[in-house]
């Protein structure tokens, strides 16, 4: 009887749907059974330990994310900023978007099992807006564009701190940021996408060595392009 339902299991596995892959990938990583809490023995930069609060914690966990996303060379970032090259290029603004833009994009969100970031605004509570909602955004992501600022609410990101598996978990440097995002800042860098794919041609200032945030790019079509090269 055990062995009936496992072959039927085994025949419906595929490598369309991921099913191989979300069952495989449970298994592969060890798992920590260990809560985090302000008792939690926490290492802190000078390698000491010690009990330490919530504030402590996470004091240290902003300084050891201040450390590992600082530019490694500062003066070069200044230098392009003062390049006037690059200041005298000439500039192409985004077009408007629709409000039929906006409506498409918010009933295309499928974010239902993901947790919403600071201001608790949830991919369903945009989905379930009057007329009035997508209009409103609709001027702010206009306005947004037109003025080039966005505001500094959507520049926030709430950080969740996940210990790695197999790890230690009261090293801090052993954990890995999950970024929230708000959900209107995703509508927008979505439309955003959209737009500059659409009327700036991403071949032409996107390198062919660069797979990184691209569609149909992944780790296997980089191995082959290395892989042709080598042969």
């Amino acid at each position: 009887m055990r062995k009936e339902p496992f072959e039927k299991y085994v025949s419906n596995l595929n490598r369309e749907d991921n099913s191989t892959w979300k069952h495989i990938k449970n298994k592969r990583n060890p798992q920590n059974n260990i809560t985090i809490t302000p008792n939690t023995l926490i290492y802190n930069a000078s390698g000491t330990a010690g009990k330490k609060s919530d504030k402590e914690i996470a004091e240290l966990f902003a300084e050891h994310l201040f450390e590992v996303f600082c530019p490694h060379n500062n003066d070069q970032v200044q230098e392009a900023e003062q390049d006037p090259a690059t200041a005298t290029q000439p500039q192409e603004r985004l077009k408007a978007f629709a409000l039929k833009e906006i409506k498409d994009e918010i009933q295309m969100l499928n974010q239902k099992k993901k947790a919403p970031s600071l201001d608790l605004i949830t991919a369903t509570l945009l989905q379930e807006l009057p007329t009035e909602g997508p209009l409103n955004l609709m001027y702010i992501f206009n306005a947004i564009i037109r003025l080039e600022y966005r505001p500094k609410s959507l520049r926030i990101a709430q950080m969740i701190m996940i210990p790695k598996p197999a790890k230690n978990p009261t090293d801090f440097s052993f954990y890995q940021p999950i970024s929230l995002q708000p959900t209107i800042k995703k509508v927008l860098e979505k439309l955003m996408l959209k737009t500059i794919t659409k009327y700036l041609n991403p071949q032409d200032w996107i390198p062919n060595h660069q797979f990184g945030f691209r569609q149909a790019h992944s780790t296997v079509q980089q191995c082959h392009r290395i892989t042709d090269g080598i042969n």
